[in-house]
């Protein structure tokens, strides 16, 4: 394999899990040009550790300040198809460990599309096997299913490949979405542009405590209801820009459904349904701009 592939991992806080994301991503370094951490401004040890990394492979930046998810994903982007030399993104979390083949099942696949395509998904597993962080399949999906296929229209940042000439057409991500939802949006962006695919042959382990697929605004930590506010925002954001009126009043409905359900909770009740509704309703009025690579702006945007 050549090395095409520029990979993209923003960490915060994970420093174990940030070396074995690291050490499975070097052992394919053959498909690698580099490895571009974005470091949160860490408090954990993860900078020291950066700094003492002995492999020119792995480019790190330690922000700051830790300026969020989104904002740092939109960073590591930007810096990646800027610097890097590769033909393609590969993005990821700092708790995403691909499988040794993943990077090689995501070229064979992009070659096979002769890179016409908006992003390529990895089969995203949680510890135990079982199925987390799953892409949106689109109406068309069986359409290649026969060259290991499926067609998707959304997918989260965890081992995602985007060719650079998409990001340079398409823009960033959206920083300013913060979390949850950011990875929809520029998925979606992505797909809206050209067929998207899941990848079921390259694997990816998501490293998380628990698996996301069981997160509800009714039981998550008291701590983390935010994060649902952010998305119910952003979702709406989506809806506005890529969906039909149709699919906003769905979208408001589901949301209004969710917060008052989320009145059933052991605690903070009112927090979590405010949650639904004031992130839906700021939904109508999130404008963020879209950046692009090299584009002066951006690092004042990032900086402020």
């Amino acid at each position: 394999m050549e090395k095409i592939i520029d990979a993209i991992v923003v960490t915060y806080n994970r420093l174990p899990l940030l070396k074995e994301c690291l050490d499975s991503l070097l052992s394919q370094r053959e498909n690698l040009s580099g490895i571009f951490v974005i470091d949160n401004h860490s408090t954990d040890g993860t900078t020291e550790y950066l700094t003492k990394i002995d492999d020119s492979l792995v480019k790190a930046t330690t922000l700051s300040d830790n300026i969020g998810g989104a904002a740092g994903f939109e960073y590591g982007v930007n810096q990646a198809t800027a610097e890097g030399n590769g033909d393609y993104i590969w993005i990821m979390d700092d708790d995403t460990i691909p499988n040794i083949e993943a990077s090689s099942a995501l070229i064979k696949k992009a070659k096979l599309l002769n890179s016409e395509f908006g992003f390529l998904c990895s089969n995203v597993r949680w510890t135990d096997g079982s199925a987390t962080n799953i892409a949106h399949v689109s109406k068309n999906w069986p359409d290649k299913i026969m060259e290991g296929l499926v067609g998707v229209v959304s997918a989260t940042f965890v081992s995602i490949l985007v060719p650079k000439e998409n990001v340079k057409n398409l823009g960033l991500p959206l920083g300013q979405m913060q979390i949850w939802g950011d990875d929809t949006e520029y998925t979606t962006r992505l797909s809206s542009f050209k067929a998207s695919f899941f990848v079921s042959d390259s694997i990816a382990v998501h490293k998380t405590s628990y698996n996301l697929m069981q997160d509800s605004l009714k039981t998550i930590q008291a701590d983390r209801i935010w994060r649902f506010k952010s998305m119910y925002r952003n979702l709406i954001y989506i809806k506005r820009h890529y969906g039909s009126k149709k699919d906003i009043v769905k979208m408001i409905l589901a949301n209004m459904v969710t917060g008052l359900g989320s009145l059933a909770a052991k605690d903070h009740r009112l927090t979590r349904l405010g949650a639904a509704f004031s992130g839906t309703w700021n939904g109508f009025f999130f404008n963020p701009a879209v950046g692009f690579p090299n584009e002066e702006t951006m690092g004042k945007k990032i900086e402020d």
